[in-house]
């Protein structure tokens, strides 16, 4: 669990930058930075780098006003961020090797997936079944917006990021069940997995 601030690779950033101007355009992006603190709006208005950490507090600042502004408060506009970021940074390792498409692999790799983006907080593979093609994930990490990963992250962003994983792994379906949160006062945050 982290002690002091954790922090998020700045790829998240980019390729959230990315989405919203793709997606939204340029006026969205410059709306949404002007609505977070002047120190946040420094940072994502210089030249963000993808292998560079930024504190995870930004990040959630980042995904909450977006949330505010295009969504409605529920943190499912955070979904196609997620697969956008899943598909620009998954798809190229993916593709160099070959070997890691299965689903099994990317659950297997959890633990090393999450600590390419996040430096607080552990994510571990409780449960494999490969007869079952079912999987228990779980994050150990404080619930502090301000010292790790968020809400929006860790409901919404997380599963999703998964599912596209899975599926560009050669999963025709994924299903992710969240069963536990530590932003609903559980030790952990708990994901069941399903994939055919």
């Amino acid at each position: 669990m982290t002690e002091g601030s954790g922090s998020a690779k700045g790829s998240i950033l980019s390729n959230a930058k990315e989405y919203i101007i793709s997606t939204h355009g340029e006026s969205a992006w410059k709306k949404i930075v002007n609505n977070l603190p002047e120190p946040d709006s420094a940072v994502l208005e210089g030249d963000l780098v993808s292998t560079d950490w930024y504190p995870a507090s930004l990040l959630n600042r980042l995904l909450n006003t977006y949330d505010v502004l295009h969504g409605n408060g529920d943190f499912l506009s955070i979904v196609p961020i997620a697969e956008y970021v899943a598909k620009k940074d998954l798809g190229p390792m993916l593709e160099a090797l070959v070997n890691l498409k299965k689903p099994a692999t990317i659950l297997k790799s959890a633990p090393s997936l999450w600590s390419r983006y996040f430096d607080s907080g552990i994510l571990e593979l409780e449960l494999l079944d490969m007869e079952k093609k079912y999987s228990v994930l779980y994050l150990d990490e404080i619930a502090d917006e301000e010292r790790a990963s968020g809400v929006a992250v860790c409901n919404f962003a997380v599963p999703e990021w998964f599912k596209m994983g899975l599926m560009m792994a050669g999963a025709n379906s994924v299903k992710i069940i969240q069963t536990a949160c530590r932003y609903k006062n559980d030790k952990i945050c708990r994901f069941e997995v399903w994939w055919d």
